[in-house]
């Protein structure tokens, strides 16, 4: 897990397997746009493999790979329902992807209001996956909660080769599913195009899903100097929310959906679910102006129809995005004290038409509210980078950000508008990396994060518009380690975040929520990844590849200056952050083709309320994964594999809402379940 082994399909197990090991140690990242290798980048990075996302782990889904690394926690209340944290609290997010900044292949897929629709994304499609931890706003732009990078699995441009491959699955509470994927490549093209579908019965009542995904990925070579991208993506998706439950309810039958009360119905009467579709269309172009000027320029454009039958109401939404963004690498001395400058901008407007019905056993009935919400972010960025002597990196960057809404309600007379702009900010960093030696390097890192509220939250469910929310202000300061001694790999970091007007969330009895800033926060952290090669890949030998790794990540978040009403909380832990995750696991393969992955996480209690008089359940969570894999008259690929969820077959809540009215924190997780699949792939 320290460092991902990349997955060649096409080639033999045993040549595979030495290719793994030497990437191992040589992996590029992409983050902070230095394409270095992590031995040489200033930042607390962690990346995910095809094998990662899509081999370790039977379920279609994001989640358990990124809890396989320190410092992320991702959530699937129910099935299609994800909520992703990178060294914070989940409390701003009670659906949904909010404060982390997300790029598909170097495009923004989190829209100008904050927005990501990440489960937009078929994980089956996703080739590798870069987790920028800590704020990173000197080049991504607003944001305190870090960044992720994903890559979609395509062919490269002179690959003379071409592949298909199909795959289906079962498994539990009626998960199905199946792809199809192509890739051809030429001297001057390379197109992948992938379609994916699943659906699953859920485990609790009211928890059923299905999901269709297009993926296009199309380069073409124009000339020596210049290639054009272009990226689409489809997806159709339905969920159903089942609601949380209160401690007493979710003790009797933790598979029941939200039961009707004196005051609101059920999830079942009111056919809560979401109905998501969604349609993504990028164009990338690089230009190589010399060998040392290089830009990268993507334009991209999104639609997405969004429905929820609520508890209490129907909204519709539909939202229209375009923006672009501009990347140009200047190496600027090459001799001496080599020297690269990056700089540009990126732009994002939103447009969202959001109306507000009742809810009448899932169908919309008189209409409630009429809004209109336009959003538009900016930023420009510049960021030197020197290679001093002794083997020191210096990174000096700086951004200029700027975020404004504007907030129409036509359903009032007279018509309500009411703009929202924040001041312009700027955002520097400064980080420093020494190599000691060949095999590790030690570096230091001061940002500073600036995250304004997004449209779900100065608009949320409750349905009022609060101009008065203000954007979260944090520093931190990092320290980290990383290296390699013979088969041991380690990454170790420390860090403080000091955040300022924090953001909450509330609701009221029926459900909806609102948002009010809570003070500050004091978030200190250490994390730590390391793995053991027990066995080093050799031809001869059966076991091909036999290593251990474990991923801890140690907590300690408090609030300051945090009044609740007339309640002081200031000193209390952070809500939904545990003090202590550990992740760890043991990977095996084979030379004749066979390979098994073994996982265990322990997540420790943690509050689930701002008063901290409610804690979560410790989770002991087993995975484990066996398979064969085998390339047939060098042409076929075989794969099928069986996978086991939560072996020990805990009672647990992967994801809480976390200060929710009338204790209803809880949504149950299924229990000890299988899940097979089979793949076929062939090349030419």
């Amino acid at each position: 897990m320290l460092l991902p082994i990349a997955v060649a399909a096409q080639q033999p197990s045993s040549t595979r397997l030495e290719t793994d090991t030497v990437q191992l140690a040589e992996v590029t990242v992409r983050g902070y746009e230095t394409n270095r290798s992590l031995m040489e980048t200033a930042a607390s990075i962690n990346t995910l493999s095809a094998r990662d996302l899509n081999q370790r782990f039977g379920q279609p889904s994001l989640v358990p790979a990124f809890n396989t690394l320190p410092g992320v926690r991702m959530d699937e209340r129910s099935p299609g329902s994800y909520r992703l944290s990178i060294r914070g609290s989940l409390i701003r997010s009670p659906f949904g992807v909010r404060n982390v900044k997300i790029y598909w292949n170097e495009l923004p897929l989190t829209d100008a209001g904050g927005t990501t629709y990440l489960n937009a994304v078929d994980v089956r499609s996703v080739g590798r996956v870069e987790v920028i931890k800590g704020p990173s706003g000197s080049i991504y732009g607003a944001g305190t909660g870090g960044t992720v990078l994903l890559g979609g699995q395509t062919s490269s441009v002179g690959q003379q080769a071409n592949r298909a491959e199909v795959g289906a699955l079962v498994g539990a509470y009626g998960l199905s599913g199946q792809t199809y994927t192509i890739q051809t490549g030429k001297n001057n093209a390379a197109i992948s195009v992938n379609y994916g579908h699943l659906q699953s019965n859920g485990y609790r009542e009211n928890s059923r899903m299905y999901r269709d995904n297009l993926n296009l990925n199309a380069t073409f070579a124009v000339n020596p100097k210049q290639t054009i991208s272009i990226i689409g993506l489809y997806s159709d998706l339905m969920y159903q929310t089942p609601g949380g439950l209160n401690q007493a309810q979710y003790l009797a039958d933790p598979r029941q959906a939200r039961p009707a009360t004196r005051v609101s119905p059920g999830s079942v009467g009111q056919r809560a679910a979401i109905y998501q579709k969604t349609g993504y269309l990028g164009f990338s172009h690089q230009y190589r102006w010399s060998d040392r000027i290089q830009n990268t320029t993507v334009v991209y454009g999104s639609l997405t129809d969004f429905a929820n039958p609520f508890i209490t109401n129907y909204e519709k939404r539909a939202d229209q995005g375009i923006g672009g963004r501009t990347v140009t690498r200047w190496q600027m001395i090459e001799e001496g004290v080599p020297t690269q400058l990056v700089f540009g901008g990126e732009w994002q407007n939103n447009f969202t038409v959001d109306r507000n019905y009742g809810n009448r056993a899932g169908q919309p009935d008189t209409l409630q509210a009429d809004d209109e919400l336009r959003a538009t972010q900016s930023v420009i960025f510049a960021q030197f980078e020197a290679t001093l002597p002794l083997g020191i990196i210096a990174t000096a960057g700086i951004s200029r950000n700027e975020v404004a809404y504007q907030f129409t309600r036509f359903s009032v007379q007279p018509v309500v508008a009411q703009p929202r702009g924040f001041d312009p900010v700027w955002l520097p960093r400064v980080a420093l990396l020494k190599k000691i030696g060949e095999n590790v390097s030690a570096f230091a890192s001061l940002s500073t994060g600036y995250s304004a509220p997004t449209i779900q939250e100065v608009r949320p469910s409750e349905g009022t518009f609060n101009p008065t929310l203000e954007p979260e202000r944090g520093t931190n300061l990092e320290l980290g380690v990383r290296g390699r001694l013979n088969r041991f790999q380690f990454d170790l970091t420390a860090y403080q975040f000091r955040l300022r007007q924090t953001i909450v969330r509330r609701s009221v009895e029926s459900g909806a929520e609102y948002f009010i800033n809570a003070g500050a926060t004091d978030q200190k952290g250490l994390e730590a990844q390391l793995s053991y090669a027990i066995v080093v890949p050799k031809p001869a030998n059966f076991w091909q590849n036999v290593r251990v790794w474990n991923s801890t990540t140690l907590t300690n978040y408090r609030f300051r200056n945090y009044q609740q009403g007339d309640v002081n909380v200031s000193g209390n832990r952070v809500t939904g952050v545990p003090p202590t995750v550990v992740a760890t696991g043991i990977d095996a393969e084979t030379k004749l083709g066979f390979y098994a992955h073994v996982t265990h996480q322990f997540i420790d209690r943690f509050p689930l309320d701002d008063a901290n008089t409610v804690r979560s359940d410790v989770a002991r969570l087993l995975n484990a994964t066996i398979g064969y894999r085998k390339t047939l008259a060098s042409r076929w690929t075989l794969e099928a594999y069986l996978s086991g969820d939560n072996l020990l077959d805990q009672t647990y809540s992967l994801g809480y809402d976390l200060n929710a009215f009338g204790g209803r924190y809880y949504n149950a997780s299924p229990g000890r379940n299988l899940t097979g699949g089979v793949k076929l792939a062939v090349r030419w």
